[in-house]
């Protein structure tokens, strides 16, 4: 009875954090689409707190770095960008993220760790991102974002084919008793093969690297 008893246990917490991270990406596009500021820190304060293996933890970091920087927060701005700059996954990585560092550093009047961190980060060698690249994923795809709603997929795709950001698809997955609609790339067979696909995307629009 008690191996069962572990055994019910151990199966529901796996399903609550499928669950968990499942949502993360709607709930990210939902902060995003905010326009008050606090409204959409609560969110992104509650993507973070789940803990999970996501993009969406790091790009809600990011995002709460660029919130307090805008709100004179230097010192807080500055500890956040630290942590995303050095541990963040390589795809998410980005000089205006590494500027965001040295700004509020040079606000915060830490001259002396800004000088570090420009000498640590402009030798930092590029470098796959182990916790992605030991999953055993097959499948793999650049996602541009995720709708409840067929039109705003649709609105989102055909803004990423004028762009001439070619070979997306809207896919739609049924999810906790809804219908959620996403707009990605094609299917990668590895992860390697995705990574130097999304590079040529960096600057363009926002995305994220997914698998199953």
């Amino acid at each position: 009875m008690k191996l069962l008893s572990k055994t019910i246990i151990f199966c529901s917490t796996i399903v609550t954090l499928i669950a968990q991270n499942a949502n993360l990406d709607l709930r990210y596009e939902q902060a995003i689409k905010l326009t008050n500021a606090d409204d959409a820190l609560k969110i992104y304060e509650e993507i973070i707190s789940s803990n999970l293996e996501s993009d969406y933890v790091w790009l809600s970091k990011l995002k709460k770095a660029e919130m307090y920087y805008a709100r004179g927060s230097y010192i807080t701005s500055s500890n956040i960008l630290k942590e995303f700059n050095l541990k963040a996954p390589i795809h998410l990585q980005s000089q205006s993220a590494k500027n965001l560092l040295y700004k509020s550093l040079n606000a915060a009047g830490e001259s002396d760790t800004l000088k570090v961190y420009q000498k640590l980060l402009s030798s930092k060698k590029t470098k796959k991102n182990s916790a992605k690249t030991s999953k055993n994923n097959k499948v793999w795809f650049i996602q541009f974002g995720a709708f409840s709603s067929l039109d705003n997929a649709k609105v989102l795709k055909e803004s990423l084919d004028e762009e001439k950001i070619s070979d997306t698809r809207i896919d739609q997955v049924f999810r906790n008793g809804r219908m959620i609609y996403y707009v990605r790339s094609s299917h990668y067979n590895s992860y390697d093969k995705v990574l130097n696909k999304s590079k040529k995307l960096k600057g363009k629009t926002k995305f994220t690297i997914g698998g199953f």
